[in-house]
């Protein structure tokens, strides 16, 4: 039986990848720029574009934005909302080959890193890539956790995750350990409100730093604690106790890569 091009687009509200008879583990895309900027890697070489499926007043546009081989779908607004399995108005969405991961030795150069031993969120994920991104690290040591190419993670992200490299990894601890044997002076700083904690308002990264965010519920335990060198904490104001890890890791991403 011929492969349906239009399959992989079928009930996305919470899709993860969709394997391709042709090209294997493949991604979605959704939305006019995370689009547009996937096709623009497409046309760099740096990602392979099977498909776009456009609304029928998108499609134009989209032509000539295909890198070569790509196909283009065309579907009424409705029927491509009834396809997703949502009400879809951002014209655009896009099939693409999942990338093989960066080798585990490019780790090693990493001079800022930020390390998940494990999330549960997938807009958490795509917020952190995000700001890792935008904030200029060196990549992304992940742990277990939501998927990297799921299509609420890669809309999150907004394009990071092709951006930044991202090691995923079971454990990353022991990756971790290579990282910081590898350059002198690196350290590993957990994200941690213990009392020994240092305020992120005077916190000043070492050359080669590695920040460690734990997940969403328990942060990072006793053990976890162990393999870093030193904890910061953001102060809090207004009586609350903590902040969302997306938002504290763009706050003290931020610190990190910060002029001394």
């Amino acid at each position: 039986m011929p492969f349906d091009p239009w399959e992989p687009y079928r009930d996305l509200r919470f899709a993860g990848t969709r394997e391709h008879p042709v090209h294997g583990p493949c991604f979605i895309a959704e939305g006019r720029i995370l689009v547009e900027d996937l096709l623009s890697a497409g046309r760099a070489g740096r990602l392979q574009v099977v498909s776009v499926a456009a609304t029928t007043p998108a499609a134009e546009a989209a032509r000539a934005l295909l890198p070569a081989g790509t196909e283009l779908l065309v579907a009424e607004p409705q029927a491509l909302s009834e396809l997703a399995g949502f009400s879809f108005h951002r014209g655009l969405m896009a099939l693409a080959k999942v990338p093989p991961p960066p080798p585990p030795s490019t780790l090693l150069p990493a001079r800022r890193l930020l390390v998940l031993p494990r999330l549960y969120d997938g807009e958490n994920l795509g917020l952190l890539l995000r700001s890792a991104a935008a904030l200029g690290l060196d990549g992304v040591l992940a742990g277990p956790g939501p998927g990297l190419w799921s299509r609420r993670t890669v809309r999150v992200s907004m394009g990071a995750i092709w951006r930044i490299p991202v090691w995923r990894v079971e454990d990353p601890w022991p990756f971790l350990a290579d990282w910081k044997a590898a350059g002198p002076g690196s350290e590993v700083v957990a994200a941690a409100l213990t009392p020994q904690a240092e305020n992120a308002r005077a916190w000043r990264p070492a050359a080669r730093c590695a920040l460690v965010m734990g997940p969403e519920d328990t942060g990072l335990d006793a053990d976890q604690l162990a393999h870093c060198d030193r904890a910061v904490a953001i102060p809090m104001a207004s009586g609350m106790d903590s902040l969302n890890v997306a938002a504290a890791g763009a706050i003290l991403m931020f610190r990190m890569v910060e002029p001394g």
